[in-house]
């Protein structure tokens, strides 16, 4: 009985987990193969500058909350 359940046409299986397998292949397929050998440089320079800019943005946040972990640290 138990095996019934987890066979891969089960419905609940398939709300629980979806069709991962089936997606998971699509996925791969999608993807032609020349394409995996070149960089976009454009776009790792715009995650590059995304990354620049949320650091500067985290900035002020690790000043404020530097000295409250100082202090935990000293009690230990």
């Amino acid at each position: 009985m138990g095996k019934e359940k987890n066979r891969p046409g089960d419905p609940f299986s398939k709300l629980m987990f979806g069709d991962r397998a089936e997606s998971m292949q699509r996925s791969r397929q999608d993807v032609p193969n020349s394409n995996q050998n070149s960089l976009d440089f454009e776009s790792i320079v715009e995650n590059i500058v995304k990354l620049k800019d949320s650091s500067q943005n985290l900035k002020p946040l690790f000043e404020r909350v530097y000295p409250y972990v100082q202090q935990f640290l000293k009690k230990k």
